[in-house]
C-alpha cells in the first residue's frame, strides 16, 4: 500500500496538468499556472487541494 502513495501523487499530478493543458487549448487564451491556482484558491476546498500539493511536493522533493 505504501508503495502506491508515490504513485497516486505523481498520477494526480499528471491530471492536473493534462487539465490545465485542455483548458488552454479550449479557450481563446492560454492559461497559466498562476491563473489555475488563482481559481483553485477561491474556494476552501481548492484552497486544501493547493496546501497538500505543497505539503507533498515539500516532502518529496526539498526535504531530502
Amino acid at each position: 500500500m505504501t508503495g502506491m502513495l508515490p504513485a497516486l501523487g505523481y498520477g494526480l499530478l499528471l491530471l492536473g496538468a493534462f487539465a490545465l493543458d485542455v483548458a488552454a487549448r479550449t479557450r481563446g487564451r492560454g492559461v497559466t499556472a498562476a491563473d489555475a491556482v488563482a481559481a483553485a484558491m477561491r474556494r476552501t476546498p481548492g484552497r486544501t487541494v493547493v496546501l497538500l500539493t505543497w505539503l507533498w511536493v515539500g516532502v518529496h522533493f526539498l526535504a531530502r
